[in-house]
């Protein structure tokens, strides 16, 4: 018996509505899984539905070379491996560092522009967002090379308006072109969904630029000689800086140890300021060796015992998770150091006695001891003063913004050591090593109420700020725009914004001499996760408003994603999930954590693990309600 693929009806179709790195995921997850034995003599329909459907998804290919990644190139690539997908790997391939080496690719004398001439690209290196881009498209068109003839892919340039149930449980995705694809299951992938549009009534709106991506075209009238006020410090804002500088024909020159601004003459003036009044850390140098950090109390085990003692009750951010956070911090600290200090071996030495007193709780006893032995060389480490630091509220504006060009002084000499000589960035680094930890204790309503709404506000803030700030020569020129007088941070934390009728008022509320200043135009830098109730997404209001969608948590002020249960499907109004649809990536978070990064290499990779348990699960579904039909081969 042979299976004739020609003659075999459709088993199932699958519609992927976003196609962005999550949807790509998905993508090559459906044709990886078809092709094995288990999908043999079945065939498979995918409806793609994307605008663009290049999959760059928002890493378009036309930005400039300034705007750069947040994640070094050798920590990026969409290829599955087994330890994440078992043996259904599929396709292997180059990460992004190897994919640009191979192609010849140099990084300029300015540090970014990505071409012909310079010199050779480091694995560590931050590479321009456009070349993503570029990646993730050959990835595609890779994939595509080789779909098996069982599987169809019908892609559909277009923006999916509605989502709603047909006949015999099917589902209906309607486009904007009136069209209607009917479809056996979902998969919601849309990404960074844009925010709902802003009241061209409010006060100032014609003043207030609200949509910062393409930069270039978004502050095109705040132009020489304007102040835009600038709300936000982090990824975004150096992003702003960089096309109000770099992009305007400002450049940058070596000067006593650090960066000295040449300005083209047609920058605006800027006044930074954010929420806490506390700059990022910069993400530090590359340089650590070994394998990944191995917690000694940070562990889903000692998560799980703590909620055994309470009959699975959810844990407390401040009781639970943060004391156990900051004594893995000091662990990795002095592990560090007792390397920097006497090699590999004392670490390791370090390292079991530490496992051997948390055992025998003595941990405390000799974390206090080594924070003595390695204050004098590395300096006094205290966790709770670098997540939470105090000094942001000074006498006056010139010691607040001294204050603030100090922070990122200090923080620089730790960034340039990297994570192979700094102890202080390598205890930081907990907080994205154990990352899926974190994730451990706080997805799917592992967090009280009270805990959640501030895991989700303050906390997650208080994260970002930590390990995941803007790479190191970002704040290099930060500094130098600071004493160039391009960029001031004048107004210490939260002050106060109000239209004044002609302009921007922005005023200091925490400082002992108060500052006050106008400003021709207002934006903030925010890069915040999708609100499912404050949706710019057709579609995604559409859910809402049918109640087939609804916030995780609604109480939780700060919890902005989809309600999900743990097989990703969402919860509509009245508790019930829609079984045949499944949502992946930022829409989820509030019901799990840390959904907005690009898959990397190495270990278990949550985006890639979550698309192929789905996938999994679909055609599983689709094979039970069909069984594959044979025939005969004419010389049987």
């Amino acid at each position: 018996m042979t299976t004739s693929l020609r003659r075999t009806p459709v088993a199932g179709t699958v519609g992927i509505i976003g196609l962005g790195s999550r949807g790509i995921g998905v993508l090559e997850r459906l044709v990886t899984r078809a092709a094995r034995p288990d999908w043999a003599g079945r065939r498979l329909v995918v409806e793609v539905v994307d605008p663009d459907g290049t999959g760059v998804g928002i890493h378009t290919v036309d930005q400039p070379d300034h705007l750069l990644l947040n994640t070094i190139c050798t920590q990026v690539s969409l290829f599955p491996e087994e330890a994440t997908v078992g043996a259904a790997v599929g396709d292997r391939g180059p990460d992004l560092y190897t994919w640009v080496t191979d192609r010849g690719l140099k990084v300029a004398d300015d540090g970014h522009t990505l071409g012909d001439e310079g010199r050779p690209v480091r694995p560590d290196d931050y590479l321009p967002r456009r070349v993503l881009g570029e990646y993730l498209a050959w990835f595609l068109r890779r994939l595509l090379d080789r779909v098996p003839e069982n599987v169809e892919i019908r892609f559909h340039r277009a923006t999916a308006t509605g989502l709603s149930a047909g006949p015999d449980d099917s589902r209906r995705i309607t486009l904007d072109t009136g069209e209607t694809l009917p479809v056996d299951s979902v998969f919601l992938t849309t990404g960074h969904t844009p925010p709902a549009a802003p009241d061209p009534e409010a006060p100032g709106a014609s003043r207030r630029i609200h949509e910062i991506y393409p930069p270039a075209a978004a502050f095109a009238a705040v132009t020489a000689g304007r102040t835009l006020a600038l709300g936000g410090t982090g990824l975004s804002a150096m992003d702003v800086l960089a096309s109000l500088t770099l992009g305007r024909g400002g450049r940058y020159e070596a000067a006593d140890g650090g960066l000295r601004y040449l300005p083209s003459g047609r920058e605006p003036r800027v006044l930074l300021f954010s929420r806490t009044g506390i700059p990022f850390r910069a993400r530090p140098a590359a340089n650590r060796t070994g394998g990944p950090y191995r917690p000694v109390v940070f562990t889903p085990e000692a998560l799980d015992r703590l909620r055994s003692t309470g009959d699975d009750r959810p844990l407390s951010l401040r009781g639970d998770l943060l004391p156990l956070l900051r004594t893995e911090m000091r662990i990795a600290f002095h592990r560090h150091g007792a390397a920097l200090a006497r090699g590999t071996e004392a670490e390791g030495a370090l390292t079991a006695k530490l496992r051997a007193a948390a055992d025998a709780g003595t941990l405390d006893d000799e974390l206090r001891a080594l924070d003595l032995a390695h204050a004098e060389r590395f300096g006094h480490f205290d966790p709770q003063d670098l997540l939470f630091p105090d000094g942001a509220e000074s006498d006056s504006s010139d010691a607040y913004q001294k204050w603030y060009e100090e922070r990122l002084r200090s923080d620089l000499v730790e960034a340039r050591l990297g994570l192979g000589g700094s102890p202080t960035k390598a205890g930081l680094e907990v907080l994205r090593d154990l990352r899926d930890v974190v994730r451990h204790a706080v997805d799917f309503g592992g967090l009280d109420e009270d805990s959640h709404d501030e895991f989700y506000g303050s906390f997650t803030a208080t994260l970002n700020r930590s390990v995941t700030g803007p790479q190191l020569d970002r704040h290099e020129e930060l500094l130098a725009l600071l004493e160039a007088g391009i960029v001031s941070v004048p107004f210490g934390p939260a002050p106060r914004v109000e239209w004044d009728g002609t302009a921007w008022r922005i005023s200091s509320t925490r400082l002992g001499t108060g500052h006050s200043a106008r400003a021709d135009w207002l934006a903030y830098a925010t890069s915040g996760q999708p609100d499912v109730e404050a949706t710019g997404s057709p579609l995604l209001a559409d859910l809402v408003a049918g109640g087939r969608l609804c916030r995780h948590r609604p109480g939780a002020r700060s919890s902005l994603g989809v309600d999900i249960t743990a097989d990703q499907h969402p919860v509509a109004a009245d508790g019930r999930p829609d079984r045949k649809v499944r949502v992946l990536g930022p829409l989820c978070e509030g019901a799990t954590f840390y959904n907005h990064y690009v898959p990397s290499p190495g270990g278990r990779n949550r985006a890639l693990a979550d698309a192929d348990r789905c996938v999994t699960a679909v055609l599983a579904e689709l094979a039970a309600a069909t069984e594959p039909e044979t025939t005969r081969s004419p010389e049987q």
